[in-house]
């Protein structure tokens, strides 16, 4: 269906002797795709406009005079179409254009932040590994020229496929890069009195195909097999980007943004991508404590089971998965007698660049406290209210649960954590040792920050996504949903059976009827719109041959 709900018409063709049926206006470089032939390419993006400059995707056309390039090629019907996998004069076609982009790149893989995972080097291996005929002097350009705060560039290793220019001209509209010179001599470069400084900078760099693009950041941190690389979601905000981390030694060392045309297309803010460190506390609750004394796990559960008796303030962060939110739920119903239950939620007012993209809070996953019930209506509001009651004495007990139960602002505010120690019963399940909710809790039991946990996450627009954990959980932590339902087991009651996240995961999505049939490896794809799921029913064995990773 289109988007206005009719019908789309369809298109049949062959590609390599095999038929395909896409939807008209497709382009040959994404139809070929259905018939599982790789057409390599360099300018083309599915998001951007199609410049048609780098020819590398030439492909055979029945019935045409030359070769015809796939991305500004629209299918027809009937069209018979052959790339290098059918066609030696496509193949060499692709040689030859591919010598000539590497006429002038320096040989300097060695020392290029982006090999490992370069385009560049991925096609000359797949579609032209002969030694260079290049005898004369290379043309040479700007190098490590800093293009804003967070890019640099490197002009001989350039290809000129203009995505970045066209990403800040069609995407941003900031317009900032533009191409100077013709030919052989042609270089990126920023436009006078600009530099490369608005919110969704970095994007470039993972559009680059190529190394010409790299991240001051992260320049020559490492080398990308030297770390484990995790398909997982940023916690930033709540639309949910979908990201590719790779991590070392329990390190971010680089974030790039993952393609999902219904999210993200393949952009990601610089607050977001260069922020992740921020979801890792740099010293680590490692064993329960009572007062700011370390304690059993044994004594401090039984210390938070004052938590069973008085009015009691629940602060939620807005970072948890679905999965905790849930158990935080059945928590609330079954062990609190009373409970005001309220998620830490701020909104802030956005340029019309950040607009794009960055949603105006900082609730990864404010939809899925709503989904399972746990706050509803204003939450701004509610949020603002509980904090007044609190410093009014209004609450005998508080729960905290999450680093971000208070908005980093609210944080700084002493009158807030004050109130917190004046309550009879403090409890917070924390990681960062050093922050002042840790302080201010007379018990602090260890738990795990996002980046240490799998589980779901549903965004502002309702879509459904699976966020994998990316580092190794710290020494002593255990996941927020296993604290809780150790509090409920002290006070008679059982809220969790599970052992693993995806064991919680599997339960959820066994359990809720509005995601009946859904699959982790289903939903960790590009996600799910619960606006539009209409929910089946799924045998038991599906979900159990998860992904074990999750």
């Amino acid at each position: 269906m289109s988007e206005n709900g009719q019908a789309q018409e369809m298109v049949t063709l062959t590609i390599d002797d095999q038929e395909v049926t896409v939807p008209k206006g497709t382009n040959l470089i994404e139809a070929a795709k259905q018939a599982q032939s790789e057409v390599p390419y360099y300018c083309y993006h599915p998001h951007l406009s199609v410049p048609g400059n780098c020819r590398m995707c030439q492909v055979e056309v029945e019935g045409a005079p030359k070769l015809m390039i796939g991305c500004h090629t629209q299918v027809q019907d009937g069209m018979v179409v052959r790339t290098h996998r059918s066609s030696e004069t496509v193949k060499q076609a692709q040689a030859s254009t591919l010598e000539l982009l590497l006429i002038n790149h320096p040989l300097d893989c060695t020392v290029c932040d982006q090999a490992g995972h370069c385009k560049l080097q991925d096609y000359h291996f797949e579609y032209n590994a002969k030694p260079s005929r290049f005898l004369e002097e290379k043309n040479h350009k700007v190098k490590a020229e800093p293009l804003g705060p967070t890019v640099i560039l490197d002009g001989e290793r350039c290809i000129s496929c203009t995505r970045c220019v066209r990403f800040c001209e069609e995407v941003t509209g900031t317009g900032e890069l533009g191409l100077l010179n013709r030919g052989d001599k042609n270089v990126i470069a920023v436009h006078p009195d600009k530099e490369l400084n608005n919110p969704l900078s970095g994007s470039v760099v993972d559009l680059c195909p190529v190394g010409a693009l790299t991240h001051r950041n992260w320049r020559f941190n490492t080398r990308m097999w030297f770390t484990d690389t995790t398909e997982s979601i940023c916690p930033g905000c709540s639309t949910g980007c979908n990201v590719r981390v790779y991590e070392r030694d329990g390190k971010v060392v680089n974030v790039k943004a993952r393609l999902n045309g219904e999210v993200n297309k393949e952009w990601m803010c610089d607050e977001g991508r260069y922020g992740f460190d921020r979801f890792i506390p740099e010293s680590r609750l490692t064993s329960p404590t009572l007062k700011g004394e370390e304690a059993s796990w044994d004594d401090a559960v039984a210390a938070a089971k004052g938590l069973t008796s008085g009015k009691t303030l629940v602060l939620l962060a807005p970072d948890l998965h679905l999965e905790e939110f849930a158990i935080a739920q059945a928590f609330v119903q079954q062990v609190l007698s009373d409970a005001d239950v309220v998620l830490a939620y701020r909104e802030r007012t956005l340029t019309e660049v950040e607009a794009v993209l960055i949603s105006p809070d900082y609730a990864a996953n404010f939809r899925g406290a709503e989904f399972v019930g746990l706050v509803s209506g204003d939450l701004e509001q509610q949020y603002t209210q509980a904090l007044e009651q609190l410093q009014k004495g209004a609450y005998e007990n508080v729960l905290v649960v999450g680093d971000r139960a208070l908005c980093v602002e609210d944080q700084d505010q002493s009158a807030f954590t004050l109130a917190m120690t004046q309550a009879s019963c403090s409890v917070g399940i924390l990681s960062d040792a050093r922050s002042k909710l840790a302080q201010a809790c007379a018990v602090t039991l260890p738990s795990r920050p996002f980046l240490e946990k799998s589980g779901m996450l549903i965004n502002r627009t309702k879509r459904l996504q699976y966020a994998r954990k990316v580092i190794e959980p710290g020494q002593g932590s255990e996941p927020s949903w296993k604290i809780l339902g150790r509090i409920a087991q002290a006070a008679g009651q059982s809220i969790v059976e599970a052992r693993t996240d995806r064991d919680v995961t599997l339960s959820l999505l066994g359990a809720e009827p509005r995601l009946k049939g859904l699959r982790i490896a289903k939903i960790s794809r590009e996600g799910i719109c619960l606006d539009s799921y209409t929910p089946e029913e799924s045998p038991a064995d599906e979900n159990a041959s998860g992904d074990a990773r999750a």
